[in-house]
């Protein structure tokens, strides 16, 4: 059995500042359970014809670790609103989320009764290393910038009404986690949404335009690898399409085409 007696208040505010200026804050705590196969008690044991080599998956033995503890999050969040009266909106915000009990898979020293407890002969695992998940000290935290920019381009002649922009970009940025940690593994730094639509009665088209910039990976170990060595996604940016067509008050067509610019 597994509980988690905690406390998880959270609180949000609005305020007018104008009838088209907008303040809003959050504060917030969260949690992160771990995954149910952590509370099992498996044991992942290597290859015996593999030499043993603790930067290897099939040279260590994993053990799961049913003591393990969630991790918790607190977060404060600000953000501006802007509402213009041309049919434009305008956004600006930050957040600090801090992390506690973050997860790290680290090395530990098999006792006697360790081996016996999971069935294990040290006569012949004895030579391998033994890994498992540990709440790891310390506060990691992301910090992150926000803001968003949206308007229906009312200025066009009849014939081209419905036309609207937007874009968005999104900033963050990791601290506290030390080297080699996987705790913000696969988050990515910079993200930017831009695009067109238009919107008309029988049909509406919107493109739009994703850019992600460089994302750091797993860690890379080994024999010779200096710490803090990570695989890297290359930034990417792709281009979707999509549209609908109504035939009638109960038909309509509609294409989603994703990636059209061929980006890998």
């Amino acid at each position: 059995q597994k509980e988690y007696l905690r406390y998880f208040p959270s609180f949000n505010a609005t305020y007018s500042i104008t009838p088209n200026l907008i303040a809003r804050g959050a504060y917030y705590w969260s949690v992160g359970r771990p995954d149910f196969n952590q509370y099992a008690g498996g044991v992942t044991l290597p290859d015996l014809t593999v030499t043993p080599d603790p930067s290897t998956g099939t040279g260590r033995i994993t053990v799961n670790n049913v003591g393990i503890k969630p991790w918790k999050a607190e977060s404060y969040k600000l953000r501006l609103e802007y509402y213009s009266e041309n049919v434009g909106q305008v956004s600006i915000g930050g957040f600090r989320r801090n992390f506690t009990n973050f997860w790290r898979q680290q090395q530990v020293t098999p006792t006697p009764e360790f081996y016996e407890n999971f069935g294990i002969d040290p006569t012949i695992y004895g030579n391998y290393q033994f890994f498992t998940d540990v709440n790891q000290p310390g506060t990691y935290a992301l910090t992150g910038f926000e803001t968003d920019y949206r308007q229906a381009l009312t200025f066009l002649p009849h014939w081209a009404r419905g036309v609207q922009v937007f874009g968005n970009l999104s900033l963050i940025h990791e601290s506290g986690a030390p080297l080699g940690s996987a705790a913000f593994a696969g988050f990515v730094p910079k993200v930017i949404n831009w695009g067109v639509s238009l919107t008309r009665p029988q049909f509406n088209l919107r493109v739009n335009v994703n850019f992600r910039g460089l994302q750091r990976l797993s860690a890379v170990t080994g024999a010779g690898v200096e710490s803090g060595t990570y695989r890297y996604a290359t930034p990417r940016r792709n281009v979707d399409v999509v549209g609908e067509y109504n035939l009638s008050r109960r038909y309509s067509l509609f294409m989603n085409l994703r990636n059209v610019n061929d980006a890998w």
